[in-house]
Formats: C-alpha cells, structure tokens, sequence
C-alpha cells in the first residue's frame, strides 16, 4: 500500500469515528440503547391487530417519571410502605392486576403494594399508581364533584400505564391482555370509562354517578374493548394458565398471609419494606 493512500485511509478513518462520536454525544448513551431495545422489545398488538408504538423519547420520559415516582416512596420519611408479591393474575381474573385491586392507600403516607406473582416486572408501575394515590389523598377536597375524583383517578391510573409500558419496552415484562387494555384505552379516549365501567373502588359512588352523567361515554367504552379485545378463546386460556414464573414466590406469599417484613431502610428510618436477601 502507498504512503498516500495510507494517510486517505487514516483521514477517512478519523472523520467516521468523530461523526460516532458526535451521534452519541447527541442522543446519549441511553438513547443509542434504548432504540434498539424498543425495536426489539416493545410491540403491543390488540386482537383486532391495532398497534402501539413508542417514540425512544417518550419512553425516557417514562423512565425518568417512573424512577422519581420510586425515589419518592422509598425516601419520603413520611411514607411508610410495604410491598409484596401476590395471586397470580390471568386473563379470566384479572383481578389481582387492575393497580387499584393490587394498592392500599390506608392514608395520604402508608401504602400497600402487592404485586401479582406473575407480573413482577411490573412492580414500577404500581409502585407509580401507589405515589400518585397517596398524593391525591393528601390534595383532595372533601367537597369535590365526581367528575373531578373520576378525573384524579384517572390520572394516577395513566401514571400506571407508564410505569407498565416502561416495564414492558426495558425491562423484558411479558405482555397481559388486561394491562395492556389499559394503555389502549387510554390512547383511544376511553381510560376513565374503562376505570368506571371495571368498579375502581377508590372512585367509589361516583363510578356509578359518573356512568349515569356520562352513558354515552360507557356505550362507547364497551363497544371499543368488545371490538379490540373480544373474549380469550379455550386454547388461549390453556396457554396462559401454563405460562409464568416457575418458582414459589407467589405461592409463598399467600402461605405467609401477606406478612411484611419490618426492617430499617435507607437513610436509617423504619419503613415497611421488602425483604430482596
């Protein structure tokens, strides 16, 4: 090889490494991994084949939301909070899954979080419902109409829903029909119909009050869910019952009745917290 097209080599060398290095500094160590992984990890589909996709961008802004919201359950020392693993939630009982099943807000600063044993990839996303709840108990007013504690609802529900696509797009979360409504729902206009017309028990009397004011919007909600996610044939069924974790964790939750384990935390106070050892 010639020394001058040597240094032409090198040359054109140099300038593709500081066009590399210009992208990353760019979007970021994060973000360069972060689209791939969405590629690769993140397509929800409904049965009537209807898509959501996820701009990398959006999904950062999930994450960081989602790790303020943790930070702020596990560090506020007025908040004590225990979390565990429970029932297993399916696709005919979905139960256990719906946030507003799976959290206890006792007041605006003690919580419950009990995690379905088959979704602990999830833990992020009722760990955001459960913040977001106590925080709404702490700003509500007693005289406040329906609609308002339907809408405040309806906001920690889609705080929820963040915590679960970010579960889903990074941290390998297996898809759940149920769920996965949930982030439809709210795409498509119909979340605080979908919470009313499930029996949110933290709205209350006013699920019932607000279907009433709002027939219209109830009608529509159960037409949408019975076009996008029709009832699971048997085989469906099967499959789901065989899938899951394969451990104990669930099982033994449910022998130890819910017991929590009480033990001192960061920042040396006394919260109610899991024991990961």
């Amino acid at each position: 090889m010639s020394f001058d097209l040597y240094q032409s080599r090198t040359r054109w060398l140099r300038r593709v490494i500081r066009r590399v290095c210009r992208a990353a500094a760019v979007a970021g160590p994060a973000g360069l991994l972060m689209s791939g992984q969405l590629s690769a990890q993140y397509k929800v589909v409904s049965p009537a084949g209807d898509t959501i996709t996820v701009e990398t961008a959006v999904v950062r802004e999930m994450l960081d939301s989602t790790r303020a919201l943790r930070r702020d359950l596990e560090e506020d020392p007025r908040v004590m909070y225990g979390i565990g693993y429970g029932d297993r939630a399916t696709e005919e009982n979905p139960d256990p899954a719906w946030p507003w099943n799976a959290i206890e807000v006792l007041s605006d600063s003690v919580v419950d979080v009990i995690t379905p044993g088959n979704l602990r990839e999830a833990d992020r996303a009722f760990a955001n419902y459960s913040v977001i709840r106590m925080r709404n108990v702490r700003s509500r007013d007693p005289d406040a109409v329906c609609d308002s504690i339907v809408e405040w609802e309806t906001a920690a529900v889609s705080s929820f829903i963040d915590g679960w696509i970010v579960a889903r797009t990074l941290f390998g979360g297996p898809p759940f029909g149920p769920l996965d409504a949930l982030a439809f729902a709210r795409l498509d206009g119909h979340l605080a119909a979908l919470i009313v017309d499930r029996g949110d028990r933290q709205i209350g009397a006013c699920a019932g009050e607000w279907a009433e004011s709002h027939p219209e919007k109830v009608e529509a909600y159960r037409s949408w869910h019975e076009l996008q996610f029709p009832a699971p044939e048997q085989e469906d069924t099967v499959s789901q019952e065989s899938s899951g974790p394969v451990d104990g964790e669930a099982e033994l939750a449910r022998a130890l009745g819910g017991a929590r384990v009480l033990r001192r935390c960061d920042l040396g106070r006394v919260h109610l917290c899991p024991d990961r050892s």
